[in-house]
C-alpha cells in the first residue's frame, strides 16, 4: 500500500513526506530520551563510580535527544504547515486556469468565432495589448484602428469581423513588469525572454520556454510545471484554447512578444498534442 493512501483525503507530496519524516525522527530521539531516563530511575542514588559514571552518560544522552528531538518535531510540523499551503495555492490556481479556459471558449463559440488569435500592441487607439480573433479561419486582417472599449471589429475591407478581449496574461505581465522594476516596451523578444524568467525561476508556472527565429517566422516552444495539470486539462478538453485564447503563462508570452516588438503577433499554427506546445507566430508591422 503506498503511503499516500493511508489516511483518506489527505494526499501526501514530497515535502510533506519529508514532513512527517522528519517529525518521526524526533519522536524516536524522544523515545531514546524517554529510556535514558528509565535506565537514570533504576540506578537511583548510589555512590558506585561505575554506576555514577553510567547515571552521567544516561543524562547526557537523555538531555540530547530531548533538546534535538523538539528540534526536529518544530522544523517537521512548521514544514509540514508551510508546505500545506503553497499546495493549496497550486490547487487554486489550476482550478482558475481550467475555468477561465472553459469560460473564454465558451465566448467564442457564442460569437461563432473560429479564427486564431493575434496580439496587438498598444497602439493604434491602445494603452493597453489586446487579443484580435477573427471570425473565421485565414490569414488575420487587423483592424485600421481600435479603442480601449471596443469589443467588436470588423477588417480593414469590413467582412472579417473579429472580437478584441483583454489577454489572460496581461495582469501577470504588468505584475512582472512592476515586481522587477523593469519595461518591457519596444527592448526586442531575447530581452523580453531573460526578463520572463521569472515564470520559471520566481513562480514555478513554467519548466521552460523559448522564442526561435525561423526562416521568416517565430516560433516559441513553451512546457508548463507548476500547472501542467491544468494545461493537459485544458488541451484535452477544448485544444483550441492554445491558437484562440491562450491561457494565463502562454498568453503572457505572447502579449509580452507584442509588447517587446510593437509588432502585430499572429498565432499562425499550434502543436499542442505533446506537454511542449509549439506556437508559430508571424511578428509583423500594424
Amino acid at each position: 500500500m503506498e503511503l499516500r493512501n493511508l489516511i483518506p483525503g489527505f494526499p501526501l507530496s514530497r515535502g510533506r513526506v519529508i514532513g512527517i519524516a522528519i517529525v518521526a525522527v524526533g519522536a524516536a530521539l524522544l523515545f531514546v530520551a524517554f529510556s535514558a531516563q528509565s535506565g537514570i530511575n533504576d540506578i537511583g542514588a548510589t555512590n558506585d563510580p561505575a554506576l555514577q559514571h553510567r547515571l552521567s552518560t544516561l543524562e547526557n544522552r537523555r538531555d540530547v535527544a530531548v533538546v534535538t528531538s523538539i528540534g526536529f518535531i518544530f522544523l517537521g510540523l512548521f514544514g509540514i504547515a508551510l508546505l500545506v499551503e503553497p499546495s493549496i495555492s497550486a490547487l487554486a490556481a489550476q482550478s482558475e486556469m481550467i475555468s477561465v479556459a472553459r469560460m473564454t471558449n465558451q465566448v467564442v463559440r457564442g460569437f461563432s468565432i473560429a479564427g486564431n488569435s493575434s496580439y496587438l500592441p498598444s497602439k493604434h487607439g491602445l494603452s493597453k495589448e489586446r487579443v484580435f480573433i477573427i471570425a473565421a479561419p485565414g490569414p488575420a486582417t487587423p483592424p485600421v484602428a481600435a479603442s480601449d472599449d471596443l469589443i467588436f471589429s470588423p477588417g480593414k475591407d469590413g467582412s472579417s469581423p473579429g472580437i478584441l478581449i483583454e489577454p489572460l496574461g496581461l495582469r501577470l505581465l504588468d505584475s512582472i513588469e512592476k515586481e522587477l522594476d523593469i519595461k518591457i516596451a519596444n527592448s526586442g523578444l531575447e530581452a523580453a525572454e531573460g526578463s520572463l524568467q521569472m515564470l520559471k525561476h520566481g513562480l514555478g508556472m513554467m519548466k521552460d520556454f523559448h522564442f526561435k527565429e525561423r526562416e521568416d517566422k517565430t516560433v516559441l516552444r513553451v512546457e508548463y510545471s507548476g500547472l501542467l495539470d491544468a494545461c493537459r486539462a485544458v488541451r484535452k478538453e477544448n485544444p483550441d484554447t492554445c491558437r484562440q485564447i491562450g491561457c494565463i503563462g502562454c498568453s503572457c508570452l505572447l502579449t509580452a512578444a507584442a509588447r517587446a516588438t510593437g509588432r502585430f503577433v499572429n498565432v499562425e499554427h499550434v502543436d499542442n498534442v505533446k506537454d511542449t506546445v509549439v506556437f508559430t507566430l508571424s511578428i509583423r508591422d500594424w
